[in-house]
């Protein structure tokens, strides 16, 4: 949300909070579609027929969940490594990631970000004054930017509603964070109007303790611009069951025989259907192309997978038998997508990392590190071939560092711890070939 500096110049008070959480609440709607699509309520499931006795199959196929999960799995499956130049030392603001298992945060905001075009992180230190961090969700969660030049973050806003045990609203509550403090709203009725400030503390991150993941420029999920494909698929399925359904139960056309209520009850029953001369019988039912439906279905299939970039895996033509190379060669595309959403997600990593050297530092844990010293590494979760990677490791020696050479291997968790222990054996070994000698 992009506002004029000049409306915030005298901060924010309880009637332009309410206002900004009135305006971010109007896209609620969308989010819901989203995470209903996600979570495999799509528009087939609220379908209605003419008559109840018409066949109404309600099949959903979710694509959704599988662009989101492939995406996710591919970017984050493998945990995000962290690099810093020469004379800088990071281990305190990794053993904070590896306390709170940070590797499982980041495939929560990737996933989130996928669904929902975007999702927020809240840095905040806990009861024992170490930093933490929290996923947000995009509903009930927003960043106000100044409209200058370039986008200054200026408020972190975060509301909810309070429930008692029962469900029912016992009031809303507003965190607001700034580039210095944390702010606390409070309400006792189920309004965002007339919020009272109940708190505000320091927060000593340096700046604004709350960062947002985008999942590409326009803030789309990655399933959005495909839904209209999804329910077309959704449908096509549906109604091939519905046709076989009718197909059981279609009418039985009699010709030149004369049956009352009994009669039909009995001919369904024992199946024998005495005829007379001229007379015939045959079942009244549609005419199914069943090649043509399964055309059908591959074209929407096939489309769904092509616009999205997220590759079928099911696909005969992903074989067992791939080198490294063919299967980047065949993921081109996918790999293509995942890059730019690597891009933003790298951007909101560096700006985390920033949060936690500044408090780390100011506490007197660690040295101040310059943000643009830090290397953000992804791995992408695929099949490797182990052989040609420790080939290509190996001939990249004394041209490449050792942790660098390290972190391309799969099996090594701190490449720069792995290259100290190598360190200390290659010493190790030196020394008593001299002692043996």
């Amino acid at each position: 949300m992009i506002i004029d500096e000049d409306i915030l110049k005298d901060g924010i008070d309880e009637v332009l909070l309410a206002k900004l959480i009135g305006k971010h609440s109007l896209e609620q709607e969308r989010y819901e579609k989203l995470y209903n699509y996600y979570i495999g309520k799509h528009a087939i499931c609220e379908r209605r027929r003419s008559s109840d006795n018409i066949a109404n199959n309600k099949i959903v196929c979710n694509h959704a969940k599988y662009i989101v999960d492939i995406a996710k799995s591919y970017l984050v499956g493998n945990p995000v490594a962290y690099s810093c130049s020469d004379g800088y030392d990071i281990e305190a603001v990794k053993n904070c990631f590896a306390v709170q298992d940070m590797p499982s945060l980041d495939a929560e905001f990737e996933k989130t970000m996928s669904i929902f075009g975007k999702a927020y992180e809240l840095v905040y230190a806990d009861e024992q004054s170490q930093p933490k961090s929290v996923c947000l969700p995009p509903s009930n969660t927003f960043i106000v930017y100044g409209a200058g030049v370039g986008e200054i973050p200026l408020y972190g806003i975060h509301y909810y509603k309070k429930r008692d045990i029962d469900g029912a609203v016992t009031g809303v509550c507003c965190i607001v964070c700034d580039r210095e403090m944390i702010y606390t709203y409070e309400n006792t009725a189920d309004s965002f109007l007339h919020m009272t400030m109940t708190n505000s503390q320091h927060h000593y991150f340096g700046k604004m303790p709350m960062v947002e993941y985008r999942n590409n420029e326009e803030k789309q999920g990655d399933f959005e611009q495909m839904i209209p494909l999804i329910d077309a698929y959704n449908i096509l399925e549906s109604d091939r069951v519905n046709d076989k359904e009718q197909f059981v139960d279609a009418f039985l056309f009699l010709t030149g025989i004369d049956l009352d209520s009994e009669q039909a009850k009995k001919l369904r029953e024992e199946r024998i259907l005495m005829g007379y001369e001229g007379a015939a019988a045959q079942y009244l039912s549609k005419v199914m192309s069943e090649s043509d439906i399964e055309v059908l279905k591959d074209s929407l299939k096939s489309d769904i997978h092509r616009f999205s970039m997220i590759p079928d895996l099911s696909d005969q033509t992903f074989g067992t038998n791939l080198s490294g190379v063919a299967i980047k060669y065949k993921l081109m595309g996918f790999e293509q997508h995942v890059r730019n959403k690597e891009r933003y997600f790298t951007k909101a990593l560096k700006q985390r990392f920033e949060l936690y050297v500044n408090f780390l530092s100011l506490k007197g844990a660690m040295e101040y590190v310059p943000i643009h010293r830090i290397d953000v590494v992804f791995t992408r979760n695929l099949p490797v071939n182990e052989l040609e990677i420790s080939q290509m490791v190996n001939n990249l020696v004394g041209i490449a560092s050792s942790e660098t050479l390290l972190s391309q291997l799969s099996f090594v968790g701190d490449p720069k711890e792995e290259a100290q222990l190598a360190a200390k054996e290659k010493m190790l070994g030196e020394k008593l070939k001299y002692v043996q000698e």
